[in-house]
């Protein structure tokens, strides 16, 4: 069976991506960042308490403190706009053919070949599957791009292909 998939990288792709990094490849430090974090925050509360007679001064904490929450809240739509910006023009759309020993990755810029082993973690939302290919690349693939076979047939050939199984990052 030969599947085909047509995606495009706008900002809803490059926010599972950036999930799907960081709930894998990334889960050990990203729970490490977020608890020094919340560490963070504790201590300016403290603050916030210790000079809530200095105007100013709270004012200043409790908006470092809404950054921070801010910042947690939305933390795989910035790193998917910063990745947005960041990419090479040509890349917002990937054409993706898959074989029994290889896929197949065409864009404007350029057309690539990856081994099913190269992948190092897959994972799945409501709209994507998405291939983990190290700590700071990914690829998404639409699950309404796909051709070739439904969504549960291409789950499992890929888990076969590549030797891994499909984390389900939906929140």
């Amino acid at each position: 069976m030969e599947f085909i998939c047509h995606t495009t990288y706008d900002q809803k792709a490059l926010t599972a991506m950036a999930r799907a990094i960081r709930k894998t490849v990334r889960a050990r430090k990203s729970r490490r960042t977020r608890l020094y974090a919340w560490v963070i925050i504790g201590l300016l509360l403290l603050s916030v308490w210790l000079s809530w007679g200095n105007i100013w001064k709270t004012a200043a904490i409790c908006a470092v403190i809404a950054a921070l929450l801010l910042i947690f809240w939305k933390e795989d739509a910035i790193n998917g706009f910063v990745a947005k910006h960041s990419s090479l023009p040509g890349t917002g759309a990937a054409d993706t053919e898959f074989y029994p020993d290889y896929f197949l990755v065409k864009t404007a810029a350029a057309e690539s070949r990856w081994q099913y082993d190269r992948i190092f973690a897959l994972a799945e939302t409501d709209g994507h599957f998405l291939f983990v290919m190290g700590k700071n690349h990914a690829m998404a693939l639409e699950k309404a791009g796909l051709e070739g076979g439904s969504s549960a047939d291409f789950s499992r050939f890929i888990e076969e292909k590549s030797g891994r199984s499909i984390r389900d990052i939906r929140r």
